[in-house]
């Protein structure tokens, strides 16, 4: 009988063992199931939150981004959101939402525009081969080598004199000029019945205005008075190179592609009619973006024509016949005054080119004597000129032009962007700012069930 009894506490004390074994079991697979069901709760309402992007702003540039503060409801709308969603989800099962946060948000101008320059790139691979980038690279790629040969052959000959007599009587080539461009640079060089605006936009919060002061030379001495400036100015030009084009090939073909340029058709909800000028100018007004793209075309050009001009021995005979003149007047050398006219008649030159590009047409990157355009008579009257339209085979266009000077904007042309989606958006949303917009964020949510917290985050990246 004593053993009978012992092995009945045995058993029993074994039972009970067992019994706090599968009950704790069931505690500890009911805890992990709570919590998978917690995560997976949190993951849905992640991507519900996900869901609620700034449709406005993916429908017309192709960028997912969610704006934290709900279209002026406020950043607790969203968390609103995430607690209501998780206790649709888990109140069934007993739990209860304490508290939902939004925390560790990055937004679209976080580091230099990350999250934007990632997105555009993604964007545009869906479209554009890597082999087709690398043609690209390599039809744009524009060096300042004439500009550097120029400047140099202006060092060593600004002092040269002449015995040469000259004949030559008229009025001096850079008054006719001053006079021409007296009625305004962009009279010269749009199309007849072509204007912009010149309203001036409010930039107040915009993004770029993070960047400082763009420090660029926007324009050049159009008197051609003085032959150390013209020297200097011209040793300032500096090219596009494929590295740099390379870089940034994909955000320029998105600048191309998602904001309009002068030539194209106006388009409603737009605070720019030249939004790509203004990604280079970063002006407040239409007028003075595209003259400030006029004048950088100006810079990159007229080295190339004053190199064409100087090694055209007919023109050039000309010009010294002028200079010749010119020096009699004290104070400037033979030299000086050749170089300033030559200068002077390229500028000319580069005017005629620009209306042919803003007149749908296309110029020689690599120019030769042959496709020189102005008459040296005609610098006064530079209107009568009429500018080569439609489309060649070769050469480039004013589009062109437009992704060599951004190729120099570097990060500037994305905050430039955040400032066009910036202003188009708040058109149609008031008071929108696309620094509240995010491309990442992580929600913090406290749940309860009885006695037991089951807190987790959940991060989310576009």
């Amino acid at each position: 009988m004593k053993n009978n009894g012992q092995i009945t506490v045995f058993l029993s004390l074994v039972l009970i063992s067992l019994l706090g074994l599968f009950l704790a079991a069931v505690e500890i697979t009911g805890i992990y199931m709570n919590r998978a069901r917690v995560a997976e709760a949190a993951r849905g309402a992640s991507l519900h939150i996900q869901a609620e992007y700034q449709s406005q702003i993916f429908d017309r540039y192709h960028l997912l981004l969610l704006d934290k503060s709900y279209m002026g409801y406020g950043e607790g709308m969203l968390e609103e959101r995430v607690s209501d969603y998780m206790d649709y989800t888990l109140s069934g099962y007993g739990f209860a939402v304490e508290d939902a946060c939004l925390t560790d948000v990055r937004t679209v101008v976080a580091d230099d525009c990350y999250d934007l320059k990632k997105q555009i790139e993604e964007y545009m691979t869906l479209y554009l081969e890597t082999k087709a980038l690398e043609t690209i690279s390599e039809d744009l790629a524009y060096d300042n080598a004439d500009a550097e040969e120029v400047a140099e052959e202006i060092r060593n000959g600004k002092s040269e004199e002449t015995e040469q007599e000259s004949n030559w009587q008229g009025e001096d080539p850079r008054k006719l000029l001053e006079q021409e461009l007296g009625i305004g640079l962009l009279q010269l060089v749009l199309p007849s019945g072509k204007s912009v605006s010149q309203t001036k936009v409010s930039m107040q919060d915009v993004p770029s205005t993070a960047c400082g002061k763009e420090n660029v030379q926007e324009s050049m001495d159009t008197s051609f008075s003085d032959i150390d400036r013209l020297e200097a100015e011209l040793g300032k030009v500096r090219g596009t190179g494929k590295s740099e084009l390379g870089t940034d090939i994909n955000g320029i073909l998105y600048a191309m592609e998602c904001f309009k340029n002068v030539m194209d058709a106006e388009q409603d909800n737009c605070v720019f009619q030249c939004e790509v000028e203004y990604l280079i100018a970063g002006k407040d007004n239409d007028y003075d973006n595209l003259t400030c793209v006029v004048n950088q075309i100006i810079l990159h050009r007229l080295p190339v024509n004053m190199a064409v001009l100087l090694s055209d021995a007919e023109k050039m005979a000309e010009i010294s016949s002028m200079a010749a003149t010119l020096a009699l007047v004290p104070g400037i050398t033979y030299g000086a005054a050749k170089y300033l006219l030559a200068a002077c008649f390229s500028y000319g030159e580069t005017i005629l080119e620009i209306r042919t590009l803003l007149a749908g047409g296309k110029i020689p990157l690599l120019k030769k004597a042959a496709d020189w355009k102005l008459d040296l008579a005609h610098i006064g009257n530079l209107t009568s000129v009429e500018p080569t339209s439609g489309q060649t085979e070769k050469g480039l266009d004013y589009e062109a032009f437009l992704m060599l000077l951004l190729a120099e904007k570097n990060n500037r042309m994305y905050y430039r962007m955040c400032d066009l989606i910036q202003l188009n958006t708040a058109l149609v949303q008031d008071g929108f700012l696309i620094t509240n917009c995010v491309d990442a964020f992580t929600i913090d949510i406290d749940i309860t069930k009885g006695k037991r917290s089951y807190a987790t985050s959940v991060s989310a990246v576009y």
